[in-house]
């Protein structure tokens, strides 16, 4: 995918959680059933009752996965570093205790740095550009939900997983989502209508279908197919790929899949970053 047509896309996605952050955030309350995997992974890995655990959370939207975490740790000091690029997402933030909450976009941050040929920072070095929208961090989980899939192209998936692994140090825990929905014949239909209406009112100057790569699609939100979201539907082999993609820097050590009434909306990768 050429930078031009994800940087639209980026915009496009930006553009709806600002339109739409209070109607999303109000659907967006209870826990996913995929996390409690996650919560058994943490006590697996840091034990039943750690003192304290360091949390990355990127694309934290309305910080319900610490609510969560919190519930399920309840003895467990959390210092927690969030990132979102809707700040309305994120308006109860202070219910919460020790959450470092940044907005920024961190797409168009990776994006920019690929833009003016700095291979490196996709591979995953630190620069002044990124670190200002990717702060330093050295976690023991680095988490990142429903949002994989709001990231066009593969070598930008792959820029996302990388910075999620430099989140952690050695021996940290890496869990990430990837949204599986057109195996749900619901959200299949809708798609097909949004491309409909995307093809006739074009969300963007230069929008075509010839544009997005295969298991790339448009969605509305609710009742209006015409409020386009990006989303890309993950198959089995791409997320290999991904996982494949993080040697030597890390190493997968689960997946599973959960979520929704056929409880396989999201498929999980869980890898653990190498000593």
């Amino acid at each position: 995918m050429d930078n031009a047509t994800a940087q639209n896309l980026i915009d496009l996605n930006t553009r709806f959680y600002a339109e739409h952050a209070a109607s999303f955030s109000a659907t967006r309350s209870a826990p996913w059933e995929g996390w409690r995997h996650v919560a058994d992974i943490a006590r697996e890995h840091f034990g039943d009752t750690p003192a304290a655990l360091r949390v990355f959370d990127l694309a934290c939207g309305n910080l319900r996965f610490e609510r969560f975490l919190a519930e399920q740790l309840p003895h467990t000091s959390q210092h927690v570093t969030a990132i979102d690029n809707c700040p309305a997402l994120a308006a109860n933030m202070n219910e919460l205790a020790r959450v470092d909450y940044h907005s920024a976009d961190i797409l168009t941050a990776l994006l920019a740095e690929d833009e003016y040929g700095s291979d490196d920072a996709i591979a995953g070095s630190r620069t002044p550009a990124l670190d200002t929208a990717f702060p330093h961090v050295s976690c023991d989980l680095s988490v990142c939900f429903g949002f994989m899939h709001h990231v066009p192209g593969a070598k930008l998936r792959q820029a996302v997983l990388s910075r999620l692994i430099d989140a952690v140090r050695p021996g940290g825990i890496v869990v990430v989502s990837f949204w599986q929905f057109m195996n749900d014949e619901r959200i299949a239909r809708k798609s097909a209508r949004s491309l409909d209406l995307a093809l006739a009112q074009p969300p963007f100057a230069g929008f075509a279908s010839s544009s997005l790569e295969e298991g790339d699609h448009l969605l509305g939100w609710q009742a209006d197919d015409a409020a386009f979201r990006y989303c890309h539907h993950f198959s089995t082999a791409e997320i290999d790929q991904l996982a494949a993609s993080a040697s030597p820097l890390a190493a997968p050590i689960d997946t599973f899949s959960a979520d929704g009434s056929n409880h396989s909306l999201n498929r999980y990768l869980v890898l653990q970053r190498n000593a």
